[in-house]
């Protein structure tokens, strides 16, 4: 399959189940004090998903054949008629039960078709399922090679076209729902998410799932439909979860009232990360985590992700003392061997017995590649038949410090094989105090310099307490010169008994650029006049559990909830400045798009129209004071970002977790490496050539940069005596006259005058113009150009 469509189905809906997780909670991983969202999610993304038979197992009494009101062959016929291209494969195989997802779905009564088909020598295969009791599609998603269609740019069809297809396209997929029960969320940001310039053409849109009218945080539904009208994706997840009455005991009045009068800013230095990675910090204000927590429509209460009341008290900070057992880093200069780390671990982790070594993976730390770690695994060794995974335990140690940054004592949390650990000999179970103490002496042995750079999160009543009275869990959060950070936490769950079931410090973000910053200009009381429109109340439907938590799994639930949401969804990455007073974008994620009226200097712009095609898609970023300088020149390196961020837009993220190394003459330390080396691998460039990515780019330049980019490297040696070059005035001046020739003839770059001006340098309008000229040179050329799917 093409690299460049490997990635081309997934990220849409990637990016959008993330932004339904983001809204329900609103609270950022990336905001929390020392996350409390951090801390759940390491739970969960650390463990891989059990097989589909220990999926299905689970839930196997859930799944009774004789209740399916659709047969077998009506789904199949029902996914055929929906693609008509489907007439060209085979089902390979059906079964009906779970979508195999982990923790098991509420609805265990849906058909799993698998389908196969051919194109000349190559075979592939794809999945789709249709719910057995209301005939709905729940997923389909067509292979890029199975519809043998492009559609470049300009489509057959515009956006608003495309929508009406996907509305017609629902109306016959999903025959339980009813027009009322599904609203466009027409947020461009979010429907342009992990889009592509270059590549076919493709539309995505996404539906609020109305329940008795009012809309749910956790359903939604997605489809995308190519330029050609074809639809290539279908989503509407199916949770089989009961839906509690829409009439709320609590007065919108009075959840309002609440939520006003509880509602607090901390201030923290808070990460602005650019594509994963933190570009800087900022001295900010932002919403307690507290105070973005939903009220339950039923009893007034607040409650967290976990649908816990919450206590009405704030969550306050407390120190850690120092204990007398300390983590010390191994300062040898020496990197640890496995078995070195290895014992590391074992000297505070409670490894089961029976449990040995077998797994142990030296790799790198992203973004961080120059940090080497220790990936250790203690599998237990079982000659019996086990339904699902093998016990394990997993811990990730510095390969030079000694510093343990993660530990599961179940790495496949919620498997069904795990026995019980029995009582320690003479051990006894410890008060909510003691625990409390026990922690802290973990900590200190754990983390480097704990008791100066760490405070220990209060959240008061039993909140440290997990569910059944089976443990306790702890968070702490670093600080930094007594400030707070807003990603930087630890969090420590450990049985009744003292023992670590699992840690997590998986924050190290580099703090030296963080810049001394003198007391706040933006007082907490001026923040708050800056916050108090940000945000509104709304009745919803939230969806509670569904996953394990701190080792535990919370069943899920949907509650009827009234929800502090952004009054505009581009403001839930955006936190105040305490230094300036300005808003500050936080998050910039892959292939996030901004939208074109936030670039104030473009209108009346000859090149508007381009340059207005690259912010929406992310290839231009407007600065601080939203501009794009549309007129500055731009370097050898822009031109890399340029192109690799119109091809794939989350292309920084790309990493084999090796060491890098210099390519083309550049350095890993330099900026623009990344985008050098994303066009090296592409073949874009050779790996021999010496690039001088700082130096202005010159016309001639880049049209030596275009017919490599094409390949067309050496067709344009056939072309240095064509007119198109030879016909200009200074083509004398023209050293590269193949390559020259080549651009001119496809008419990305043209004289002036009848001068090609091949010293001149390039500016970002330019840049804008040519990009927009290959997009519509696409479909014309033998070569592919950027990517095989463009999403628009």
């Amino acid at each position: 399959m093409d690299r460049h469509a490997s990635k081309q189905y997934s990220t849409p809906f990637i990016h959008q189940t993330v932004k339904t997780a983001l809204i329900t909670t609103v609270a950022l991983a990336l905001l929390l004090p020392g996350g409390l969202a951090a801390a759940d999610s390491s739970q969960t993304t650390t463990a891989a998903a059990p097989s589909v038979m220990e999926a299905q197992g689970q839930a196997a009494d859930a799944t009774d054949p004789s209740k399916a009101k659709i047969t077998e062959d009506q789904a199949v016929a029902k996914l055929r008629e929906l693609f008509p291209v489907l007439k060209d494969a085979t089902v390979s195989s059906t079964r009906l039960g779970g979508d195999g997802s982990w923790p098991a779905s509420g609805n265990q009564m849906m058909w799993n078709i698998s389908w196969s088909f051919e194109i000349g020598n190559s075979g592939y295969g794809f999945s789709s399922q249709v719910d057995a009791l209301t005939g709905d599609l729940i997923n389909s998603n067509m292979p890029y090679p199975f519809l043998r269609e492009d559609a470049y740019y300009p489509p057959k069809l515009t956006r608003a076209e495309a929508l009406e297809q996907a509305r017609k396209f629902i109306a016959k997929a999903a025959p339980s729902l009813g027009t009322g029960d599904i609203q466009l969320e027409d947020n461009e940001a979010m429907n342009m998410s992990g889009s592509s310039l270059f590549g076919a053409v493709q539309y995505n849109f996404s539906f609020k799932l109305l329940k008795n009218g009012l809309p749910t945080a956790s359903d939604q539904l997605w489809v995308t439909v190519d330029g050609n009208g074809n639809v290539t994706q279908y989503n509407k997840p199916s949770s089989g979860l009961a839906y509690p009455s829409a009439k709320p005991a609590v007065s919108l009045e009075s959840a309002q009232k609440k939520y006003a009068d509880s509602f607090a800013l901390g201030l923290y230095y808070i990460p602005v990360y650019k594509d994963g990675i933190v570009e800087r910090w900022v001295l900010g204000w932002r919403p307690q985590e507290q105070s973005l927590y939903s009220i339950d429509a039923q009893t007034g209460k607040r409650t967290d992700n976990e649908g816990t009341e919450v206590s009405s008290l704030p969550v306050t900070y407390e120190a850690v003392p120092q204990t007398k057992e300390r983590f010390q880093a191994i300062s040898t200069g020496k990197e640890l061997t496995a078995a070195e780390a290895a014992k590391l671990v074992q000297q505070i982790m409670p490894i089961p017995a029976g449990r040995k070594l077998n797994d142990q993976m030296q790799g790198n730390v992203y973004p961080n590649t120059k940090q080497k770690v220790w990936r250790l695994s203690w599998r237990e060794n079982s000659s019996a038949p086990m339904a699902g995974f093998t016990p394990t335990s997993y811990a990730e140690v510095d390969a030079v410090t000694g510093q343990i940054y993660q530990f599961q004592l179940e790495q496949f949390t919620g498997n069904t094989n795990v026995k019980p650990q029995p009582a320690p000999a003479g051990g006894k179970k410890l008060s909510q105090a003691e625990a409390k103490q026990q922690a802290i002496t973990l900590v200190n042995r754990l983390y480097d310099q704990a008791s100066s750079v760490l405070k220990l999160e209060e959240h008061g009543g039993t909140w440290s307490v997990l569910p059944d009275g089976k443990g306790y869990r702890f968070q702490f959060v670093r600080y930094y010169k007594g400030i707070p950070l807003s990603d930087s936490g630890i969090t420590l769950v450990m049985d009744m008994y003292g023992r670590l079931e699992s840690y997590s410090a998986m924050s190290r973000s580099d703090l030296a650029t963080i810049k001394e910053q003198p007391t706040p200009a933006i007082s907490q009381s001026e923040a708050l006049k800056s916050y108090k429109d940000r945000y509104v109340l709304k009745l919803q439907y939230s969806r509670i559990g569904g996953m394990y938590t701190n080792n535990v799994y919370v069943e899920p639930r949907v509650k009827l909830v009234y929800s502090p949401l952004p009054v505009n969804e581009q403001d839930q990455y955006a936190v105040l400045d305490a230094s300036t007073g300005k808003w500050v974008q936080v998050n910039t994620y892959y292939g996030q798009s901004v939208l074109a009226s936030a670039a104030v200097d473009l209108k009346g712009h000859p090149a508007e129209k381009a340059l207005t095609e690259l912010v929406k898609y992310g290839v231009l970023n407007p600065d601080a004071d939203s501009k794009i300088n549309p007129d500055q020149e731009i370097t050898v390196g822009d031109w890399f970002n340029f192109i690799a961020k119109a091809s794939t837009p989350y292309y920084s993220g790309y990493s084999n977790g090796t060491e890098p190394k210099a390519v083309a003459g550049v350095s890993p330390d330099n900026e623009y490496y990344s985008a050098v080396s994303f066009a090296v691998n592409y073949g874009w460039i050779s790996k021999e050539a010496v690039l001088q990515p700082g130096n202005k780019l010159s016309r001639e330049q880049l049209a030596v940069l275009l017919a490599s980019f094409l390949r067309y490297n050496k067709l344009s040696s056939f072309l240095v005596n064509d007119t198109a070059v030879t016909s200009l005035s200074d083509s004398a001046a023209i050293k590269e006259k193949g390559a020259v020739a080549l651009v001119v003839k496809l008419g990305l770059l043209q004289g002036d005058n009848g001068k090609f001006n091949p010293q001149q340098n390039v500016t970002k309008a330019d840049i804008a113009t040519v990009l927009m000229k290959l997009v519509e040179l696409q479909g014309r050329v033998d070569q592919g150009i950027g990517q095989n799917i463009r999403q628009y």
